[in-house]
Order: C-alpha cells, then sequence, then structure tokens
C-alpha cells in the first residue's frame, strides 16, 4: 500500500511540473483598444492576448471576453496566416489557441491584426515577448501594418497601465480635435516610447529584438522571359502602329461626309487619346519593361479596333458573323493549349494567363451576338446597340489577339512540376474560402462593393466543378487579391496610398528576388510588378491592384512543389530555437520528480499514521 501512495504522489507531482512546462508555451501580449462611454466619446483600454498552439490540423479558434463581432474572429484568422508566411512556415498540422480578455466592453475591429500577427511569428519560432511593449495596427497582405481608430486614447491607457512602448502603423497622422498632436512631444508627456512600425517585421523586432536578416536585392530577369516579352512587346506595338494608319485613312475619307459616321465619334480626341497610350508603350520600351509596353499597346489597340470597326458603319448580320469567328477562333486555341504538356511553372502560368484571355473573348462575342439577337432584325438594329456590340467586339479581337501572343512562352526552361490534382483542387478550395472570408469582412464595412470579386468566385467555383483546378487557383488568386487592395486600404486617407503603394512594391520585389535566387522566375508575378511600377504616378489605385496581383500570384510556385513545401512546424517544440528549451523541460521534469520524492516521503507515513 506504501508504494501505490508514493507511486500515486509521484505521478501527481510529475504531471503538474509537465503541466506547468506546458503552460510556458502559452504566449501572452497586452493589446490596447477603445471603450464607448456614457456620453458617446471613447476612452482607451487594454485587454490580453494569450495564445496556445498545439497538434492539430491549421484550425484557428478565438474566446473572447466579453463578446466581439466577426470581424474581430476574421481577423485573427488573417494575422495568422501573415505570421505562418512570414516564418516561412506550413502551419497545416498545428491548431492556433486564442484567447482575448478585458475587463470591459471593447470596440470590435482589426486592429489587434498586428499584435497577435506578431506573437503568432515569435511563438513559432520560439522567441520571447516583451510584455511591457504593446501594438495596435491592422495587419495586411504583405504583412504591412494599416490604420486603426482611437490612437491617442490607447496611447494614454497604455501609458496608465504601465505599459514601456507602444508601437503604431507609420504615416497615420495623430489627432485631436482636427490638429495634428506631436509624436515626440506626447511621448515626453506620458513618458511612453512611442515607435512607428510600417510591416510584421519592424513589430516582430520590438517585441523581440529579432529582425529577420533581408538585403535589398535587384530581382535576376529571366532572359528568356525578357526575349519573349520584348516579342510579344513588338508584336502588338506594331500592330497598334498598323492600326493608326488605317485610322488615320479612313478618317480621311470622312472629312466631308460626315454621314459615314452615325455614332458621331469625335475621331480627332479619340485618335490623341490612342496616341497617348502607344506613346507610353514607347516609352516603356525604351526603359525595357516589356509587359508595360504590351499592356499599353494592347489598350491603344482595342479602341483603335473599335474606332474602325464604327467607321466602317457594319451591319448587324456583319457584328454577328465577326463574332461567331472569335468564337471559332477562341475554342480552336482552347483545345490547342488544352492538349500541351505543362511541364513547368512557366508552362502553367501561360496556361493561365492564354485561357483567361480567350475565355474572356469568346464570352464576350457570345454575348454580343445575343444583345443583336435580342434587338430584331436589322431595321431595328440601333446606334446603341452597335456601338456597345463594336466597342466589345473590339475588345474581344485583341483579347484573342492578346492570349495568341502569350501562348508563345509555353516550353520556357524552368524547373519541373510536381502537379498533383488533389493538391492543386484543395488550394483552389482553400482559397476561394479565403476570398469568400474578405469579402464578408469587406462588406461588413461597405456593404455592396464586392460583386466584381464574387463573380469572378462564381467562376472559379465553375472552373472547380468541372476539374479545372490549376485555372481555378489563378482565378481565385486574382480575386483574393482584390478584395485585398480594398483591406489595405481601410482608414487609409488618399493623400497616404501611394505610402501604403510603396510598401507593397517593396515586398513584392523582395518576394521576386527571393524565389529568383532559389532558380524559380514567375512570368505572372514580374509582370504585374513591373506594371504596378509604371502605373504608380499616374493611377495609384490601379497600381496598388496589381501589386497585389503580383504578390498573389507570384507564389503560385508553392502549390506545386517546385521550390518544396514550406517546413511544417514542429508541433512538439514550435521551432528550431525552442529545441534548446529541452534542456529546461527536463529540468523541470526532474525537479518535479525530486519533489515528488520528497512529498511522498512526508505525505506517506502520514498516511499510514492515519489508517
Amino acid at each position: 500500500m506504501k508504494k501505490i501512495y508514493f507511486f500515486n504522489a509521484l505521478i501527481a507531482v510529475a504531471i503538474i511540473a509537465i503541466a506547468q512546462n506546458a503552460a510556458a508555451d502559452r504566449g501572452h501580449l497586452r493589446l490596447l483598444a477603445v471603450t464607448e462611454i456614457e456620453n458617446g466619446t471613447y476612452q482607451g483600454g487594454t485587454a490580453d492576448l494569450y495564445l496556445e498552439i498545439k497538434e492539430g490540423s491549421g484550425r484557428v479558434f478565438l474566446e473572447t471576453f466579453p463578446l466581439t463581432k466577426t470581424d474581430t474572429q476574421m481577423s485573427t484568422r488573417f494575422a495568422k496566416a501573415i505570421a505562418c508566411d512570414f516564418v516561412d512556415r506550413d502551419c497545416s498540422n498545428v491548431d492556433f489557441f486564442y484567447t482575448i480578455t478585458a475587463n470591459s466592453p471593447i470596440i470590435a475591429g482589426p486592429s489587434a491584426g498586428s499584435s497577435i500577427a506578431a506573437l503568432t511569428a515569435a511563438m513559432l519560432e520560439g522567441r520571447e515577448v516583451d510584455e511591457s511593449a504593446a501594438a495596435t495596427g491592422t495587419i495586411n497582405s504583405g504583412g504591412i501594418t494599416g490604420p486603426v481608430g482611437g490612437l491617442k486614447e490607447k496611447i494614454e491607457a497604455a501609458s496608465v497601465s504601465g505599459i514601456k512602448k507602444v508601437m503604431i502603423p507609420s504615416g497615420e497622422p495623430l489627432k485631436e480635435n482636427n490638429k495634428t498632436i506631436n509624436l515626440t512631444e506626447l511621448s515626453e508627456k506620458l513618458g511612453i516610447i512611442i515607435i512607428e512600425t510600417s510591416t510584421i517585421d519592424d513589430v516582430v523586432y520590438e517585441f523581440t529584438g529579432y529582425r529577420k536578416k533581408t538585403e535589398s536585392k535587384d530581382i535576376d530577369v529571366n532572359k528568356e522571359y525578357s526575349s519573349k516579352m520584348m516579342g510579344l512587346a513588338s508584336e502588338l506595338c506594331e500592330r497598334s502602329g498598323n492600326l493608326t494608319v488605317n485610322l488615320d485613312m479612313e478618317i480621311e475619307k470622312i472629312k466631308n461626309n460626315f454621314s459615314v459616321n452615325p455614332e458621331g465619334i469625335n475621331f480627332t480626341a479619340e485618335r490623341e487619346e490612342v496616341l497617348n497610350l502607344t506613346k507610353k508603350g514607347d516609352e516603356s520600351f525604351e526603359k525595357e519593361e516589356y509587359y508595360s509596353s504590351a499592356s499599353y499597346c494592347f489598350g491603344a489597340n482595342a479602341q483603335l479596333t473599335y474606332l474602325l470597326m464604327s467607321l466602317k458603319n457594319i451591319s448587324e448580320a456583319e457584328h454577328i458573323s465577326s463574332a461567331n469567328g472569335i468564337i471559332k477562333k477562341s475554342n480552336e486555341l482552347n483545345k490547342k493549349i488544352d492538349e500541351m504538356e505543362k511541364k513547368t511553372l512557366t508552362d502553367l502560368e501561360t496556361y493561365t494567363m492564354v485561357k483567361e484571355r480567350v475565355d474572356e473573348a469568346r464570352e464576350i462575342a457570345k454575348k454580343s451576338i445575343e444583345l443583336l439577337n435580342g434587338t430584331g432584325p436589322a431595321a431595328n438594329f440601333t446606334k446603341t446597340s452597335s456601338k456597345i456590340t463594336s466597342g466589345s467586339l473590339a475588345y474581344a479581337e485583341e483579347r484573342y489577339n492578346s492570349a495568341v501572343a502569350w501562348s508563345k512562352f509555353f516550353g520556357n526552361n524552368g524547373k519541373q512540376l510536381n502537379l498533383d490534382k488533389n493538391v492543386i483542387r484543395k488550394s483552389c478550395q482553400d482559397k476561394i474560402s479565403e476570398v469568400e472570408e474578405r469579402v464578408e469582412y469587406v462588406e461588413l464595412y461597405i456593404p455592396n462593393t464586392q460583386n466584381n470579386v464574387m463573380k469572378e468566385i462564381n467562376d472559379a467555383y465553375n472552373d472547380l466543378s468541372s476539374g479545372n483546378y490549376e485555372l481555378c487557383l489563378f482565378k481565385a488568386s486574382k480575386a483574393k487579391a482584390e478584395v485585398d487592395a480594398v483591406i489595405s486600404v481601410f482608414g487609409v486617407d488618399l493623400e497616404h496610398f501611394r505610402g501604403v503603394l510603396d510598401s507593397k512594391l517593396s515586398v513584392v520585389k523582395e518576394n521576386l528576388a527571393k524565389q529568383a535566387e532559389k532558380g524559380v522566375f514567375s512570368i505572372v508575378g514580374y509582370s504585374y510588378y513591373e506594371y504596378a511600377k509604371s502605373l504608380r504616378d499616374a493611377n495609384t489605385i490601379s497600381a496598388l491592384i496589381y501589386s497585389e496581383y503580383a504578390l498573389e500570384l507570384g507564389n503560385l510556385d508553392i502549390y506545386f512543389n517546385v521550390r518544396g513545401s514550406k517546413k511544417l512546424v514542429d508541433s512538439s517544440v514550435l521551432g528550431e530555437e525552442r529545441k534548446l528549451d529541452n534542456k529546461n523541460t527536463l529540468i523541470v521534469f526532474a525537479i518535479g520528480i525530486g519533489t515528488g520524492f520528497i512529498l511522498a516521503l512526508i505525505i506517506v507515513p502520514r498516511l499510514n499514521k492515519r489508517k
């Protein structure tokens, strides 16, 4: 009986020791929040964030007290995904348990995103965090921090609660009564360090003292890509020149006979707009920005083709014939590329770019025929329907020509793909879920603004059901990029959009350069990155969208084992560095065993005496 008591006591203490050691794997940070008070104003406050990471299947659990709204749950999942990407880990084999507690109701929202991402990243790498510091800010694609509300109130609450250092989003003005507050003066007044951060790397550094060792490197552009893209741009821009000559000849014919211009188009003004596009195409070509050059010339060609069709005053029957011709050509090209073997990442990217363009050309042609058939006989073929059809068919024709030009990238050299249909299908499904979650998040703040994104998701679902998993993944990734672009500028003043764009471009460049070093070159990612740079000064919004395309589509290789899967999280130690803590585990366990012996020597005699 003595032995039973002895071992029972020993086991109990050992369990306590193990539990205490496991508790050490529970991370903690202070969060900054705001509370709405009776007079309608806001008061700063704090909350506690806890995180446990256990063996699992990549799920995210969130428990809050008091309860928070859906946006907090969504932003927590975003932050976890960004943290896993930041530390370059595949988190599909562990589950994340987040707990947020506060003593009073707090305003729900995504402002804890940067803190959640930083704590997650630190725990995945086994790094200690400075619990006397706190951060506020959203976390967006590329690991970029974004603006939040109630900054002054949060900083004041941090000071009162004993927090020594606060991180706030870079570039966000601190205002009170429409007056900008000087950060240095506020820091001195409250006796607290205020630091501006731009990325998750900045936030993690302030919490842990550790920064990723990255050097700014230029992208090693694939020579074969440059050569073929130069040919593509040259082909499209040469077509612009030929179409311009044809347009000038047609305009000369109608100078004294405006009856052949039923649309009432100002051809002189339209021609100037086209020339501006072709000029940009030439300038980009001179700077060896071949994708940008091709894009400008494509736009010029679509407009030139439309103007020529308008000048010729073609009939309903001719429109239908033209549309049927586009459908026939598109079907033939579709069949051809479906039969092509996809061996490399470039083959796969080429397939998706060609497929997207040729499908779009065919669908536009079909809708044009539907429009024409709905207008009745030729006598009822109105100016409006003619103009719409001419514009649509002109775009469809040039979209088809663009697809043909892109098809020349098939057969590029590169690393072989490990193309697993089941992996791609699952990746597509996951990507669609990510987009739907983001759309729901955006709709909470800006209702009825994501209809175009949802249309793209429906297209992705169609590709998923038809077994075209590659195209499904491509379309879902583009849709995710578009909604991410919206999330990236939540709460950002228009004047600060450029700063967000520059940060995004910097992240994209780093990613593409890193991939190129490993022998992986994304023709799609680089093309969109180049075009985003060319749009930076003229159209910040479009540039931001294309930078998101580059960020999202520049990483498609991770789904096909081109450069190898990301390293799975070691769920037993939560990171390479935590292996060093195994000694601590043994020490704690040894103390537990020793304590067990001592307690056993004390408890067992007493139990025997009582017996």
